[in-house]
């Protein structure tokens, strides 16, 4: 890598597109670069034809919108983000790569190839190529790459249910020069596939000025009595939902707000006190969390949980929210001392009852709350990012 003087061409080659309903990690880093004055493009994972079948979710459509428009922006202030288009999924070429070593999935990225979108956005040369898609496996042969850094978010094997990606990550982490993982647990899996390698930890980050910032009550808030607890994300099987029922029922005073994509049959939805209100654009997210009175972030026993790195953690800080949340090794790691913990159902609803109370009677500062977010802020993530891989050479 060159020095700070020269901007450098970054890349990331990640999991979740840009312009969708979540917001990921690479999405904050890749502005933060930017924004930093390097060129930064963000290639996210490809549609294939089994995706025409899916034309009516727009996560489908948008990603399709995205390919069509892969060679219409090259703007030196603005992110580059792109989604390809593989001719083969990474379902039947993950299981093909298992056995021969040979990656479909990125073989048969056409209209256009790897080498000519990159070329098409003058990124022949990248400085740093940050990977955190293993469908992806064998792209970097692609790139003409310095320095090769993996990035895993999460235990892929677990939360996908997918055991080629133990396979991938292996062949990624060989031709690496680094790892960076956001959580103890996902970095002690992926460094025993090469213990040499330099690696760190850099936990999920905040945007600080995003979420501090508070907004106009919500119309859908105004008729739901206070208190307000509150859970922004993913209503799917990492969370624990049979935890939230039981807090209803406990706490029928208590009106448990829930923010993200659900099915509209979740069990969630019968208990009257639990307020299902659907996805909401990221923009009006902060609005949501600065109306609430505590944040909820009950985890079921599913495995990928152990190596979670939740972002919505430090959003709910910024916001001054105390938060209760599942027991984890790596949560325990961090001692952040707006977690109030808990390993079981009866004591999830002990401590919220107790963080009710101290509330109640002033014991918890909102201003340290948020004073201990800002410290987690996506631009100084960046610029860890940025010295681990000018310490990798390149």
């Amino acid at each position: 890598m060159e020095s700070k003087e020269k901007p450098l061409n970054i890349m990331f080659v990640s999991h979740t597109y840009i312009g969708g309903s979540f917001v990921v990690g690479s999405h904050h880093l890749a502005r933060e670069l930017l924004s930093l004055g390097h060129r930064v493009l963000h290639l996210s994972t490809s549609i294939t034809p089994i995706h025409l079948l899916q034309m009516k979710k727009k996560s489908v459509s948008d990603r399709f919108k995205q390919w069509i428009n892969i060679n219409k922006q090259d703007k030196n202030d603005q992110i580059i983000h792109c989604v390809p288009f593989s001719w083969v999924p990474w379902k039947l070429a993950g299981r093909i790569f298992q056995k021969t070593g040979i990656n479909w999935f990125v073989r048969c990225i056409a209209f256009p190839s790897v080498t000519r979108m990159l070329a098409n956005h003058r990124f022949t040369e990248v400085d740093l190529l940050l990977i955190d898609q293993p469908y992806f496996v064998g792209i970097e042969r692609y790139i003409k790459a310095k320095v090769i850094v993996y990035r895993p978010t999460d235990n892929y094997k677990d939360i996908l249910d997918d055991q080629t990606v133990e396979s991938a990550e292996k062949e990624i982490v060989s031709r690496a020069h680094g790892i960076v993982a956001t959580s103890d647990p996902v970095f002690q899996n992926i460094q025993k596939y090469k213990p040499e390698l330099p690696g760190i930890v850099m936990e999920n980050g905040v945007e600080f000025e995003h979420f501090s910032t508070a907004g106009a009550e919500p119309e859908e808030l105004m008729h739901i009595p206070w208190p307000r607890a509150i859970y922004i994300g993913a209503v799917d099987n990492r969370l624990d939902m049979e935890a939230i029922k039981q807090l209803a029922e406990a706490r029928k005073d208590l009106s448990i707000i829930v923010i993200g994509p659900h099915l509209p049959s979740s069990s969630l939805s019968t208990s009257p006190n639990v307020h299902m209100l659907g996805a909401k654009p990221y923009s009006q997210l902060p609005a949501f969390l600065h109306h609430a009175t505590l944040a909820l972030l009950p985890m079921s026993n599913h495995a990928a949980n152990a190596g979670r790195s939740p972002m919505k953690l430090y959003e709910y800080a910024a916001a001054g929210l105390p938060t209760v949340v599942t027991a984890t090794p790596e949560l325990l790691r961090r001692t952040d001392h707006f977690l109030y913990f808990y390993k079981d159902k009866q004591e999830f609803i002990a401590q919220v009852n107790d963080v009710l109370k101290k509330l109640a009677n002033n014991e918890i500062s909102k201003s340290k709350i948020i004073h201990e977010a800002r410290k987690q802020s996506w631009e100084a993530k960046a610029e860890q990012l940025l010295a681990f891989g000018s310490s990798l050479g390149g």
